[in-house]
């Protein structure tokens, strides 16, 4: 399997303004209702290596879902996961898996499907990553030293900005609508972040 971008990591690490840890392999997690975005980012002592992107994609519901719907759903997510898991397990030993925890933003049931998810998250691949943990996106970004252009900016113009930042760090070419994979590389990324 081939990379998508290797790039020298000292220039990765002069645009985050932070030191990243060599030798370490980190996989990202931007958990949504329907479209999860995955990076699996390694870095050796000289290169960043992004080594995959990945989205699984979950039936949109709509606004009034049975329970029945709901888990069938569910169901769905876990069968994809498995198997991006299964193919990752045979070719990677992953070091960190850094999975985005859920936030409250206006709908409880969007909150709960997000925990769902993260958790499923979580079990699937604890057993196969070294270290584990849940970030809020806020402090993910923060910890990789984004900053929004405004005070006010959110929604789309939010992600413009992130998968922006994140083609100027990593030297790619995502689209906007690639912003759910602009996500999980932030996370792979602050995954790997050296604590100073």
């Amino acid at each position: 399997m081939k990379y998508i971008k290797k790039i020298n990591k000292e220039k990765v690490e002069i645009f985050l303004g932070v030191k990243l840890k060599p030798n370490k392999i980190a996989i990202g997690f931007d958990v949504a209702q329907h479209v999860t975005g995955i990076a699996l980012i390694r870095t050796t002592d000289s290169y960043v290596v992004l080594e995959k992107t990945h989205t699984i994609v979950t039936p949109k519901s709509p606004k009034k879902t049975s329970t029945r719907q709901m888990l069938a759903n569910f169901g769905v997510f876990i069968s994809l996961l498995d198997d991006f898991k299964r193919e990752v397990a045979q070719k990677f030993s992953l070091d960190i898996s850094i999975i985005e925890d859920c936030f409250y933003g206006r709908n409880i049931l969007t909150l709960k499907a997000l925990a769902r998810s993260s958790i499923l998250v979580y079990d699937r691949f604890r057993g196969i990553s070294t270290d584990i943990s849940l970030i809020l996106p806020t402090s993910a970004r923060s910890k990789v030293n984004f900053k929004k252009s405004g005070a006010g900016i959110k929604g789309p113009k939010l992600k413009a900005e992130i998968v922006d930042y994140v083609n100027r760090a990593l030297d790619i070419k995502l689209k906007a609508k690639d912003n759910d994979i602009a996500d999980a590389i932030i996370l792979s990324l602050a995954g790997l972040v050296e604590k100073i």
